[in-house]
């Protein structure tokens, strides 16, 4: 009788070779996935979360997660091609949106924006077919100073033929030093350039004031301190049309009564085609005017304030009577009180301005309003509207706002995103910018 050892030697065999098959099969099966993961450097792969998955080759045991994206390998020629395009699309529209804000930019510094470029354009004294150019530091001993060289150059213009201009570069300062008058009057004349040289042109404790003139352009002055005349750092008054005053810095300080100083910049009795942009306008109390009566005859309009900083100012940031106005692409950056303050039936497109720290945050006890970046405050019996075009607000309250009316501009003009303005004006508002030369 065979032993049990004997009885059981085949079944051992078989069980065995059959063992030895098994691990066999499954390396086999294997064999890719360790290929590859051999050949990416062994270990897992960072940039997955399932196995490790091929369109050709799957283990039977694996399922590919079905939020894993799908490797190139995987991707058809056409669908490649798509991903392709749809970046290439995406990256040309970035960078023309880039270019138009660019494009934007340097238009704004080059021809005004706005109102003052219609009713013919602003161009100022180099726009008229002869045009009288005079530096004012060569000229001044003629006249017994800067000041009074600059008033009698004004003056000499009014006599002038209606297709010659008059351009003088500020490269001195002007006080009550060298000025025999109260304040520089741009008075009944037409073609008009006022521009500073670098950072040299510069009027301390004197205002300008635009009378019944048309085409007049005020650039890169520091105007500062104006106690005398109106007290106007600039004045536009009495039907003056075309003016752009642009590249200035404005200010006074908050250190005296909120009465000793007029206004930075007032449009008052029926001027229209204004625009003031790209101007450094700090440290005062009343900002900018914009209608100086409840009266509605008396009323200016046609109005831009496009890319200028106001920062540490009060309040009329612009106040503003009756008037159509775009406030555009503006830095307002801690105004105290208030700022765009639209009264008797004013109509505010207020588009892509930039808010920090603006208004006061408290009702108002005349009209019950948040004194904030828009709004109807003080005086004068009826509101204004404003129509809200993406502005961004920070540390300034809001929430409260909402347009009141669908007011548009008739003119052309690429406004830039909120950030992207303040951008622009922090490194191009003020004077100094320019590379105006006689």
């Amino acid at each position: 009788m065979a032993s049990l050892v004997d009885r059981l030697r085949p079944r051992w065999l078989l069980l065995v070779v059959a063992g030895i098959a098994v691990v066999l099969g499954v390396a086999a099966a294997l064999a890719p996935t360790i290929a590859r993961t051999i050949a990416d450097g062994g270990g897992s792969d960072p940039q997955r979360d399932g196995p490790v998955s091929s369109s050709s080759e799957t283990s039977p045991s694996s399922t590919p997660s079905p939020t894993a994206s799908p490797s190139p390998s995987e991707s058809s020629p056409a669908e490649i091609a798509a991903a392709a395009k749809a970046a290439k699309e995406a990256k040309a529209a970035k960078a023309a949106k880039a270019a138009a804000e660019e494009a934007a930019a340097a238009a704004a510094a080059a021809t005004p924006v706005g109102y003052a470029s219609m009713n013919g354009g602003t161009s100022g004294g180099q726009g008229a077919g002869t045009v009288h150019e005079y530096v004012l530091s060569a000229v001044a001993g003629t006249y017994g100073g800067a000041g009074d060289a600059l008033y009698a150059l004004l003056d000499e213009h009014r006599d002038r033929g209606a297709d010659e201009g008059l351009v003088v570069y500020v490269d001195v300062t002007i006080s009550d030093e060298n000025l025999s008058e109260s304040q520089i009057d741009v008075k009944e004349v037409e073609h008009v350039s006022i521009l500073g040289v670098g950072t040299s042109g510069e009027l301390d404790g004197v205002g300008i004031t635009v009378t019944r003139s048309h085409d007049v352009v005020i650039r890169n002055l520091a105007i500062h301190h104006v106690d005398t005349g109106e007290k106007d750092a600039v004045s536009i008054t009495d039907h003056s049309t075309n003016v752009w005053v642009d590249h200035n810095e404005l200010y006074s300080d908050l250190g005296v009564d909120e009465d000793y100083y007029d206004g930075l910049v007032d449009v008052k009795r029926n001027s229209a085609y204004v625009t003031i942009s790209s101007n450094y306008i700090h440290d005062h109390w009343k900002t900018s005017l914009v209608g100086h009566d409840d009266d509605p005859s008396l009323a200016p309009d046609k109005i831009t304030y496009a890319f200028n900083h106001f920062r540490n100012v009060n309040t009329r940031v612009p106040l503003i009577r009756y008037a159509h106005v775009h406030v555009l692409n503006n830095y307002f950056d801690t105004i105290a009180t208030s700022a765009i303050n639209a009264r008797g039936g004013a109509q505010v497109l207020v588009e892509g301005n930039y808010f920090y720290r603006t208004g006061s945050g408290n009702e108002d006890s005349h009209a019950g309003q948040i004194q904030g970046p828009v709004g109807w405050w003080y005086g004068t019996d009826t509101g204004g509207a404003w129509n809200l075009r993406d502005n961004a607000f920070e540390e300034t309250a809001y929430e409260h706002l909402s347009s009141t009316t669908d007011f548009t501009v008739p003119y052309t003009y690429a406004a830039l995103s909120p950030e992207k303005a303040r951008t622009v004006v922090l490194s191009g508002a003020g004077t100094g910018v320019l590379n105006i030369k006689p």
